[in-house]
């Protein structure tokens, strides 16, 4: 499901007893005084709607929240060791709808209850963090990073066979490196070939982009390797470039260097 698809979702569910919108910083680098204290805002966030229903009479409504803070707090266990910039998770009482995901960039902390979900947070991110790829590129292996509302929605890796001479699933490749005349030789023709293999993979890239109908495309890699794709990339896709050698990183800290420099 695209995210377009996604907000149309969320903002077409209604619920008489009522919708939870929930926008969670975790960032420690925002300010925050340490790495849980939005753990209790979280808390307090939580209480501060179930006295509202409350204070209103509506014991439906505080039945609904207290369940839902239930499933909340188990959703929040099950990632709490992915937390880093932002979390957002939307819920319908009647559990028809339920949205939750980890983020890669920062929200303002926020709780919305009523018969709609509060979806302005996540419309500003949409124009902000669009569906966009990020490709790491390391000598001759290559990460393909997609991602959504500073999500990570996909990563897939390539690496260069030289047998094939072409670019393959990561796995495959390395089963494939071993047989030969070994690294030496795997470099020397490497090397002697890139311009021609960069094109390839720049190719195979932009195949990818477009199948998955991405709005664009951040490059990341050495000075040197960068300039080498960038001559095979479509200008119009290409949103901008970190020069930084960050291909043995993890997706996740590849994702937040690109959020943090570029966006």
């Amino acid at each position: 499901m695209s995210l377009a698809e996604i907000i149309e979702e969320i903002q077409g569910k209604e619920d008489d007893t009522g919708v939870l919108t929930i926008y969670l910083n975790t960032d420690a680098s925002e300010g925050n005084v340490n790495k849980s204290e939005w753990k209790i805002h979280l808390k307090n966030g939580l209480k501060e709607l179930k006295e509202e229903a409350k204070n209103r009479d509506a014991e439906q409504e505080v039945k609904a929240l207290k369940k839902l803070q239930d499933k909340v707090e188990k959703e929040i266990t099950l990632h709490q060791r992915e937390m880093r910039k932002g979390f957002i998770l939307v819920a319908s009482a009647d559990g028809e709808l339920w949205r939750a995901r980890v983020l890669q960039v920062p929200v303002t902390t926020a709780f919305h209850w009523g018969k709609k979900a509060e979806t302005e947070q996540i419309e500003a991110l949409e124009q902000k963090f669009p569906e966009t790829a990020i490709i790491a590129v390391q000598s001759h292996d290559a990460t393909f990073i997609e991602t959504s509302l500073g999500i990570i929605r996909d990563v897939k890796k390539y690496s260069w066979d030289v047998d094939s001479e072409s670019w393959l699933d990561y796995e495959e490749a390395a089963q494939q490196q071993t047989r030969g005349g070994g690294k030496d030789e795997f470099q020397r023709r490497f090397e002697e070939n890139q311009h021609r293999w960069y094109k390839s993979l720049a190719e195979d890239l932009l195949k990818e982009v477009k199948s998955r109908k991405l709005e664009g495309v951040y490059l990341v890699g050495s000075k040197e390797t960068v300039q080498e794709i960038e001559t095979h990339m479509d200008s119009n896709k290409l949103l901008g470039v970190v020069t930084k050698n960050l291909g043995s990183n993890s997706a996740h800290d590849i994702a937040s260097e690109v959020f943090e420099t570029l966006v």
